[in-house]
C-alpha cells in the first residue's frame, strides 16, 4: 500500500472496566484480519495476543526490530524496563509499517490527558497517511491522551467504574454519562465519527 493523503483514517478507541467484554471485541476483529499486525501487549501474559494472531513474540525492541528485518508479520512486543522509552520506539517503529494493524492495549500505562509521545501523536493524528489502522484500548479514558479520542474514527465504550471516566467518554460521543455508566457487563455503545450514528450491542462472549 503506497502512504498518502487520500488514505481513509480507520483509528478505533475501545474502553471499558476490566472484565467488561473490550479484550474480546479487539480480538474478534484480530481473528478477521488476515493482514500484518503489531501489538503493544504489557498484559501479555492473561491477554495471549500472540495466540489470537498466531504470531511471534518480542520482549525487547531489539527483537522486533531483528523479526522485522526477517519478514514476520504478525508481532507481538510485551514491554519491559523503561516502559514510555520503549513505547516511544515502538511507535516510531509503527510509523513505517504502512498498511499494517497497529494495536496498542492500556494506553494509560504509556500517556497522560496532556502528553504522549511525538511518536504517539503521529499515529492518533497522522496514520492515514502510512495506510495504518489503529486500535487502543483504555480501562481509565480519564487517564489517556485526549489527541487520541479526539481523532477516532469509531469508539467503543463498555461500562466504565469511575464517574470521571463516564464523562470523558459521554463527551467523546456526545451521550450522557448515566448511558455510560449503566451499561450492564458486555454490553457496549460504539459511535461512528463519520455520521454520528450510535450502535448498541452486546459483544459476544466466546465459548471455551
Amino acid at each position: 500500500m503506497t502512504a498518502t493523503t487520500a488514505n481513509s483514517a480507520r483509528i478505533i478507541g475501545v474502553v471499558g472496566r476490566s472484565g467488561s467484554g473490550k479484550g474480546i471485541f479487539v480480538k474478534s476483529l484480530l481473528r478477521k484480519h488476515r493482514g500484518p499486525v503489531l501489538v503493544w501487549s504489557p498484559l501479555e501474559a492473561t491477554d495471549k495476543y500472540a495466540e489470537v494472531i498466531k504470531g511471534q513474540l518480542v520482549r525487547t525492541i531489539a527483537e522486533l526490530v531483528a523479526a522485522l528485518k526477517a519478514g514476520r508479520r504478525r508481532l507481538v512486543l510485551v514491554p519491559s524496563g523503561d516502559i514510555k522509552a520503549a513505547f516511544d520506539r515502538f511507535c516510531r517503529i509503527a510509523w513505517e509499517l504502512q498498511g499494517w494493524w497497529i494495536v496498542v492495549e492500556e494506553l494509560s500505562r504509556v500517556t497522560t490527558p496532556s502528553w504522549a509521545p511525538p511518536a504517539w501523536k503521529n499515529l492518533s493524528t497522522a496514520g492515514r497517511h502510512q495506510g495504518l489502522t489503529l486500535i487502543g484500548t483504555a480501562q481509565r479514558p480519564a487517564q489517556v491522551d485526549k489527541d487520541f479520542f479526539g481523532n477516532c474514527s469509531e469508539v467503543r465504550s463498555y461500562c466504565v467504574g469511575y464517574q470521571n471516566d463516564a464523562k470523558i467518554m459521554a463527551n467523546v460521543m456526545f451521550i450522557k454519562a448515566d448511558e455510560i455508566l449503566a451499561l450492564p457487563k458486555f454490553h457496549y455503545l460504539h459511535r461512528f465519527a463519520d455520521d454520528s450514528r450510535i450502535e448498541r450491542g452486546v459483544v459476544k462472549v466466546p465459548k471455551t
